[in-house]
């Protein structure tokens, strides 16, 4: 039989004291805890203030505006093009036997000038009839006719005589035909023994040619809201047209009631001198540079483009720092932005500025002269 014995000795490892499974229990728990905390600390190391030339005031560059007056003068483009066309007709019903060469593309016809003759002759036997009539109504006026209601009866039938006299003639002056104003032709396709006359009784033959007067000529030309604001008022403004080879004087004339929906523009109408030779005017359809002169401003500056920042403000310095402001603009042109005298401190600055701020503290250069 087997005996079992148990050990009394101290140092058996059988017998470790508990205190030492808390203690490495406690060392895992830090040790995860420290982990943790490197896992989540910043990858960069937040720096104090940088000292030196970083902080170092910026320089800008200004200009120092002066008021003055100032005249506007507006480029823009536009199209010479037509107020009205005229559609030329006959009035009686005839046959063509005469057409001016004039009356083609392109020509040019004096006013009162006959560019179209219709066949003359049933009206002028129509003349002859109606004066026939005439002579026999007179005749039985001047006989004896004791009795009044027989007189009036008499006067009465050579009236009607005489204005069936009248009508024939004017029929027969309407087989010549012309206008009472020099006229420029667009086209025509009138040929010697066409059958012409109003619509209701030749249908589409009617219409003769097309037409237009000098006077009709003008200038359309869209402008900026903004623009047409600082014309005001716009209309009896002068104006240099150039269009084709030619330089012309106009004047503005009417301004558009609407606004075009897409471009948001409105337009300017533009004539020429009255009595103008046809000839001697730019064609329609041609593309037209226009000056428009506006009216004259006191009390104004004019910026270099330069200045201008979103929304048509700018940086002004005052006090040795930055100030954003918006002047109100009067216009632009070549010149430069006109804009109404403010406050510019010690100047506006031009050109690119990054970190721009209000109430930044700058230091100031004169910029260098465009000119």
């Amino acid at each position: 039989m087997t005996m079992t014995s148990e050990s009394t000795n101290p140092d058996s490892p059988s017998r470790k004291p508990r205190w030492l499974g808390f203690a490495q229990l406690a060392l895992i728990v830090v040790a995860v805890a420290v982990a943790l905390y490197f896992a989540r600390a910043p990858d960069r190391v937040e720096r104090g203030p940088i000292t030196g030339a970083a902080q170092a005031t910026p320089v800008v560059s200004v200009v120092k505006p002066a008021a003055t007056a100032h005249t506007l003068t507006l480029k823009l483009t536009g199209t010479v093009t037509l107020e009205r066309k005229t559609t030329v007709v006959s009035e009686v019903v005839g046959r063509v036997v005469w057409v001016s060469p004039k009356f083609g593309n392109g020509g040019s016809i004096a006013a009162n000038e006959v560019f179209v003759r219709i066949d003359p002759r049933e009206y002028e036997l129509e003349v002859e009839a109606a004066k026939m009539a005439v002579r026999q109504t007179e005749a039985m006026r001047g006989a004896d006719t004791a009795r009044p209601e027989m007189r009036q009866a008499a006067e009465a039938q050579l009236g009607k005589a005489r204005a069936e006299l009248a009508l024939a003639e004017l029929r027969l002056a309407r087989t010549a035909i012309s206008l009472p104003y020099a006229s420029r032709v667009i086209s025509s396709d009138l040929e010697v023994g066409d059958l012409v006359g109003p619509a209701d009784d030749v249908g589409r033959q009617s219409k003769l040619g097309v037409v237009y007067r000098p006077a009709a000529v003008q200038v359309r030309v869209p402008i900026p809201q903004e623009d047409l604001a600082a014309l005001a008022p716009a209309v009896g403004r002068t104006a240099r047209v150039r269009a084709g080879t030619g330089a012309f004087e106009a004047r503005v004339v009417r301004v558009s009631s609407v606004i075009a929906p897409r471009t948001r523009l409105a337009k300017l109408f533009l004539k020429f001198p009255e009595g103008a030779p046809p000839d001697s005017l730019p064609l329609p359809g041609t593309f037209a540079r226009v000056e428009v002169e506006g009216p004259e401003r006191a009390n104004v500056y004019v910026l270099p483009e330069s200045a201008a920042r979103e929304d048509d403000r700018l940086w002004a310095v005052r006090n040795g720092a930055l100030a954003s402001l918006k002047p109100v603009t009067v216009g632009r042109g070549d010149s430069g932005w006109v804009v109404e005298a403010f406050d510019a401190g010690e100047g506006v600055v031009v050109g690119t500025l990054s970190g721009a701020r209000e109430g930044l503290k700058v230091e100031t250069a004169s910029a260098p002269s465009s000119k």
